[in-house]
């Protein structure tokens, strides 16, 4: 017999579109630290968000990146990005 509660189980683990990780991403480096990011300047690979940006940026996100990242998680619902690089 066909258990649909097995069937929408693959359902939960579905991650965000990129586009949306990025959007949120956005805005919380910028409420953190005020700089503004624009989406083009960022990828999301395997959870993994990595920015293109200037070293400044970079090095104003990494010493923030505990704090970014906990947003990131409270805001998309779940723990979706796993580092920032």
């Amino acid at each position: 017999m066909f258990n649909i509660n097995s069937y929408l189980e693959k359902f939960k683990r579905l991650e965000p579109p990129g586009d949306t990780v990025k959007t949120a991403a956005v805005r919380i480096i910028f409420e953190t630290i005020g700089v503004k990011v624009e989406k083009n300047e960022m990828n999301v690979k395997d959870s993994i968000l990595f920015l293109s940006v200037s070293s400044s940026v970079k090095n104003e996100v990494y010493m923030n990146k505990k704090a970014i990242l906990e947003k990131t998680r409270v805001l998309l619902g779940s723990k979706e990005l796993k580092d920032i690089r």
